[in-house]
């Protein structure tokens, strides 16, 4: 239950609010991810990001949610927009079905470079390419009925699902833990 105080902090918080708690939350995965990296380096190399990627990862997990991860077996090619520093759910995919050709889209250069010393310090190194790009502007034609695409919860998508749906045949896919999870946890606190 809501107390008044409570009640009043949630009448108070604007937009604005809204806005610097999206940023802030997009920054904390951010220096997780770099913690993690930097953990890996001093511990015993870049190999470590590859070995220790969780399973059942964003990716695997999206599917396995909606009871389709049936479609992961049929799939050539999968695309995830917003692919990140440190591609774990993209290496999850790899262990779980290294038949799949992977590509990732990153729209900062820095992270995407990050991103390719880690595929290149992995076995999936010939399975997974990263490409700087922002997802608008990516060509998704080539994809298939039985391919993928996976957008990550930090991109703003609608655009993009868009451009995918009328250029591809391809599945489209919010990744879990889904669109606005770090808003509807933010209310909660609240609460």
């Amino acid at each position: 239950m809501v107390q008044k105080d409570q009640l009043m902090s949630l009448k108070k918080f604007t937009l604005n609010d809204v806005a610097f708690e999206e940023a802030k939350w997009k920054e904390l995965v951010v220096q997780n991810e770099i913690n993690l990296i930097k953990s890996y380096v001093s511990e015993g190399g870049l190999a470590l990001a590859y070995e220790r990627a969780e399973k059942n990862a964003w990716i695997v997990r999206t599917l396995r949610d909606k009871k389709q991860r049936y479609m992961f077996p049929k799939c050539s090619n999968l695309v995830m927009i917003g692919s990140g520093m440190y591609p774990y759910s993209m290496f999850d995919v790899y262990k779980q079905y290294p038949h799949i050709n992977q590509v990732g889209l990153e729209i900062d250069s820095k992270r995407a470079t990050i991103s390719k010393k880690l595929i290149e310090a992995s076995p999936a190194k010939d399975s997974i390419t990263i490409i700087t790009i922002d997802g608008e502007e990516y060509d998704y034609s080539w994809l298939g009925h039985d391919d993928l695409v996976f957008v990550s919860v930090d991109v703003n998508h609608k655009k993009i699902i868009e451009k995918v749906l009328e250029t591809s045949k391809a599945h489209i896919n919010i990744c879990a833990p889904y669109d606005k999870t770090w808003l509807k946890n933010l209310l909660r606190s609240f609460s």
